[in-house]
């Protein structure tokens, strides 16, 4: 098993050109906006009102002027946010690598991918970011060993995605395309785990083949 003390990122992160804009200036959106600008990533935070937010790791802006800015955008406010956000700003998206974290919890399919596919076609999606807690987000290494984290995405986008988690220091596990509700399964086992059984929100997962 591979053993690794400290945040990791992805050879070859260091001066890239992808320019994100984390939309949703909560936990999971300011820590994931922390960790793309340490790795180099021309990252900005979109917030209906930059003025109110305060102590944010890198630049706030209003949400049209970060989808404006960005190639890659990841959405990281509830899920119940979702369907507003596309009516507003759908033909925003077009041509942009939409990363979904958001997860809609009282609904029978948490990603959103069909309403992404509805709202804004011209966007390319992800699902990353929504199967583990915000504690793993911010310290990968859990006893010594970085956590692995699931994502899908269309096989053109994979390395964009697998860069994008390589700069939070967790180890991309690629599923394939269009296996979104693969990802939210791996969201209630987490769940059960982590919360249910008491193993504690800082609990992540690890890949174990014949190659490591």
């Amino acid at each position: 098993m591979e053993r690794i003390t400290g945040r990791v990122g992805r050879p070859g992160t260091k001066g890239t050109t992808m320019t994100v804009a984390v939309i949703g200036t909560g936990k999971i959106g300011s820590t994931l906006a922390r960790a793309f600008a340490a790795a180099d990533l021309e990252t900005v935070l979109g917030s209906r009102d930059p003025s109110a937010v305060t102590g944010a790791p890198v630049k706030v802006v209003t949400v049209a002027e970060a989808l404006a800015g960005a190639d890659t955008v990841v959405f990281a406010q509830p899920g119940t946010a979702v369907d507003e956000f596309l009516a507003e700003h759908g033909p925003a998206l077009d041509g942009r690598l939409f990363v979904d974290a958001a997860n809609r919890l009282t609904e029978p399919v948490q990603h959103s991918a069909a309403q992404v596919a509805e709202r804004a076609p011209g966007a390319r999606y992800a699902r990353a970011f929504s199967s583990q807690g915000v504690e793993v987000f911010a310290a990968p290494v859990i006893g010594g060993t970085v956590s692995d984290h699931l994502f899908s995405t269309a096989e053109q986008d994979r390395a964009a995605v697998e860069e994008l988690i390589s700069a939070v220091g967790l180890r991309p596990v690629y599923l394939g395309p269009d296996q979104y509700e693969l990802v939210d399964r791996a969201l209630w086992i987490w769940f059960r785990l982590a919360v249910a059984q008491g193993h504690g929100r800082h609990s992540g997962f690890r890949l174990l083949t014949d190659q490591d």
